[in-house]
């Protein structure tokens, strides 16, 4: 009996852990964000460069030194006899800036800019990444839905080879209506293999985009049957003019924030370079105390300090100056053209996406209409086909049509929320 419901248990726990997760387009982009190496390598970036400022901060505190030495040491003296006696010495130095003529704040503020550059360009990634996930889902569903289509296609492939063996045996028809249906019945089926390989395909191409295998491979993609029925009509619209969308992406894109933080680093820069022209004000200080040797005290200080104000000016560097200043603001110059490059391709991105979620829009009424129409033409196909006024492969290419025509509104439904998503993606919402 222990037995029985010890293998009961075990068996409970199997299927637990071979439960099938349901994720939604939410769980992708939360499971992306955990895990996906190229967010994780500019979240690493942003990181390095927080610490690159703090340390740049440190600038303006004052450096403490200390130095500590033991040993032997040997000396000679005019008139007396060399020897070699015991030191212990120990020197504490403390320095402080004073004034640098903005390169030490310059510095500073390059540093703080460049973190926050690479904090948009972090984010920008996960703007990327999201769009990726979205993008990869819906040609999931699309592929899903594809194979409900050919299923259909199957089913009628099938019918129409019942058919044509009864009307063989009514003498209706030949058999070679029968041979046609049964190619027709293995190439519906060879079609639905190929849509159900796109979408394992198509798995593995999400758990690219993820940058893991969620649950170990026990996850489906959660999607809806689709209603074939008025699908235009359920699509949601773009109400926003194209000169606000473009306003809002000129306000949210990480791309272009991230190159206007370059542009505030490089007019840093230059404040940097061109305080290499002026002087460096410091303070500085140092206390030395060391244990004397009774041969040594006569000459040798125990204790000793000191405090003086330092001035550093390089008056001449072989033009290393002029040309580090040159090339700062030659940086300055690529930074301001950077921004004007990325407000250009922000520009053709959004409108771009919109004229596709446009035309996408416009595709779906146009393929529901066609379908209508192959549908009416693949049923006066069936009574032509049955009333001997036409052959099978006008019936065949009518049929043909109408799964075509199903396939090309599943297609064009879902391109257009992958539009929906390349336009949200443009305009960074």
């Amino acid at each position: 009996m222990k037995m029985k419901i010890l293998l009961l248990s075990l068996s409970f726990l199997t299927l637990l852990e071979a439960k099938t997760a349901v994720l939604d387009i939410d769980n992708l982009v939360q499971i992306a964000l955990e895990h996906s190496p190229d967010i994780d390598i500019k979240r690493f970036d942003f990181g390095a460069a927080q610490a690159r400022s703090k340390a740049a901060k440190g600038l303006y505190l004052p450096r403490l030194d200390l130095d500590v030495s033991t040993g032997k040491q040997y000396s000679k003296l005019k008139s007396q006899p060399s020897g070699t006696v015991n030191i212990l010495r120990g020197t504490l130095g403390a320095s402080q800036l004073l004034y640098d003529f903005g390169k030490t704040s310059g510095r500073i503020a390059g540093s703080a800019q460049e973190a926050l550059a690479l904090e948009a360009q972090m984010q920008q990634v996960i703007s990327d990444k999201i769009f990726l996930i979205k993008q990869t889902y819906y040609e999931i569903l699309k592929i899903k839905s594809n194979m409900d289509v050919q299923r259909t296609n199957v089913k009628l492939q099938k019918q129409q080879l019942h058919r044509a063996k009864k009307y063989l045996q009514s003498g209706i028809k030949t058999i070679i209506d029968v041979s046609d249906a049964q190619v027709q019945v293995e190439q519906a089926e060879l079609d639905l293999k190929n849509v159900a390989y796109a979408l394992e395909l198509k798995k593995a191409q999400l758990e690219e985009v993820l940058g893991t295998v969620p649950y170990e491979g026990h996850y489906v993609v959660y999607s809806q049957k689709l209603n074939m029925k008025n699908l235009s009509r359920q699509l949601p619209s773009v109400s926003t003019s194209l000169q606000q969308l473009e306003a809002y992406a000129y306000r949210h894109r990480y791309a272009l924030e991230s190159s206007e933080y370059y542009v505030k680093g490089a007019q840093a820069n230059v404040a940097v370079s061109k305080s290499d022209y002026y002087p460096v004000l410091s303070l500085q200080g140092s206390y030395t105390a060391q244990e004397v040797d009774n041969t040594m005290v006569a000459f040798t200080p125990k204790e000793q300090g000191q405090v003086a104000v330092n001035m550093t000016w390089n008056l001449f560097s072989g033009y290393q100056t002029d040309a580090s200043v040159q090339e700062a603001k030659i940086g300055l110059l690529k930074a301001h053209a950077q921004v004007d490059s990325i407000k250009l391709s922000i520009k053709r991105e959004v409108l771009e996406a919109h004229i596709t979620v446009r035309q996408s829009r416009d595709n779906v009424k146009l393929t529901e209409k066609i379908a209508a129409v192959s549908l009416q033409k693949f049923t006066q196909a069936q009574k032509r086909y049955e009333n001997e006024l036409s052959d099978y492969v006008e019936l065949q290419d009518a049929q043909q049509g109408y799964i075509k025509s199903l396939s090309d509104v599943v297609n064009s439904y879902y391109d257009y929320f992958i539009a929906m998503a390349k336009l949200d993606h443009a305009i960074g919402k």
